[in-house]
């Protein structure tokens, strides 16, 4: 089920404002933050879908699938690039890896039923984290301003 907190943050703009705004608290504070970021770009054919009349259908259902998954506190959002974004407030990296590896197993079964080629069948994540980074990936700041 989908919270209130959705459909304010399902705007992108206003995903990304508040994603800024706890970067800014998480130095202000020294505290954490994380998010993940899902590309189902790769799924651009309807006629591969199963079960759903398009793919804005699919990826609504897929988008309650990851906020069962997640806390209440944890903000979500979708672009029209066919991502999915999970902003974790007051997560290290390590929880965002962690959580990271918990949806890959439940979005891939949730995939494999629901796209005819096995080709398409994967659920590609990349996780930021401040004050973290990982070598040769972008941090969330600069993350932040790709997708503005």
């Amino acid at each position: 089920m989908f919270t209130e907190m959705d459909g304010i943050y399902g705007d992108l703009k206003a995903f990304i404002a508040r994603a800024n705004e706890e970067l800014r608290r998480a130095r202000r504070y020294a505290t954490f933050v994380s998010l993940i970021a899902i590309d189902l770009s790769h799924i651009d054919d309807e006629g591969e879908i199963e079960n759903f009349s398009g793919f804005d259908e699919f990826m609504l259902s897929m988008q309650k699938l990851v906020r069962n998954s997640i806390r209440e506190t944890d903000l979500l959002s979708a672009s029209g690039n066919k991502g999915i974004y999970i902003l974790l407030i007051e997560t290290p990296g390590e929880g965002a890896q962690a959580l990271s590896q918990r949806l890959q197993s439940s979005l891939r079964y949730f995939i494999c039923n629901n796209i005819r080629s096995p080709i398409k069948w994967r659920a590609p994540m990349k996780s930021y984290s401040f004050p973290q980074s990982i070598a040769g990936q972008p941090d969330l700041q600069s993350l932040l301003g790709e997708l503005e």
